[in-house]
């Protein structure tokens, strides 16, 4: 439970709103952080989404405290109660979700009644979320543990798994002379032959051994098909595969062929 539910105070009436406002000061765990005096005022402070719960009239000049609620994106909504003179307008608050409906002159008790009821979904809301927190990160954990799984087992085979079509092709990672990235696909180049895989730069970098080397955002290579080394200016530098294939080694990426050119 916070040390506060930030509460807003939407009435045309001022009196109404002096009136809330002095109930809820004997209430430690509401604190009143703003009073409109219509519906546009309400709409422009709802939507800083700094609000946890909102008291809301129903008739008022302009646009009515159902249309503001209406008009409130779903994930910044608050907890409303709607406080009016009218009992005809129950139904259509509820199906907005509000959480109570209360008719003026408000009673203390009823009052009381209400706060609790906001007290409860702000604590179910709050388990919501942290039980949501909770199975997103289990979830990531199986993700991880499932794909260092599929990592432990390529490099058991010594052979990278890509699908094309209905055919999974084994490639071994010793024929594989360099990767470059295109969007969300990895570009394998292989013996002359390109294999598309889809799979991250990332994904891709835990699943290789050790002798493949990033050399630059998008392309990473085989270091056992280096020919030769060529340094350019400004740390930068070329590798030279077979096949005339020439990479360019990014500066941010030199250290992973440093020992190549170290005397």
């Amino acid at each position: 439970m916070p040390t506060k539910i930030n509460t807003l105070l939407v009435d045309d009436e001022p009196l109404a709103l002096d009136y809330l406002r002095e109930l809820l000061k004997a209430e430690s765990d509401f604190e009143v952080v703003g009073q409109c005096r219509n519906g546009r005022e309400a709409l422009k402070v709802l939507g800083e989404g700094a609000v946890d719960l909102v008291f809301m009239d129903v008739q008022m000049p302009g646009m009515t405290g159902l249309e503001v609620i209406a008009e409130v994106q779903a994930d910044i909504l608050p907890m409303v109660v709607f406080a009016t003179a009218y009992d005809e307008h129950a139904f259509t608050a509820f199906e907005l979700n509000a959480v109570d409906y209360l008719l003026k002159p408000i009673d203390p008790e009823r009052l009381a009644s209400a706060l609790q009821r906001c007290r409860d979904r702000y604590i179910s809301q709050a388990l919501l979320r942290d039980k949501g927190n909770v199975v997103s990160a289990l979830n990531q954990m199986r993700r991880t543990d499932s794909s260092l799984e599929s990592a432990d087992k390529a490099h058991e085979r010594n052979k990278l798994p890509i699908k094309d079509g209905g055919q999974t092709y084994l490639v071994p990672f010793t024929d594989i002379d360099w990767i470059d990235a295109a969007g969300d696909y990895m570009c394998v180049h292989a013996e002359g032959q390109t294999h598309i895989l889809r799979s991250t730069m990332k994904e891709l970098e835990q699943r290789l051994p050790g002798y493949f080397v990033r050399i630059h955002r998008s392309t990473i290579v085989n270091l056992n098909k280096v020919r030769t080394v060529e340094a350019l200016p400004k740390g930068e530098s070329l590798l030279h595969l077979g096949d005339e294939v020439t990479l360019k080694v990014s500066r941010n990426f030199r250290a992973g062929i440093q020992h190549l050119i170290a005397s």
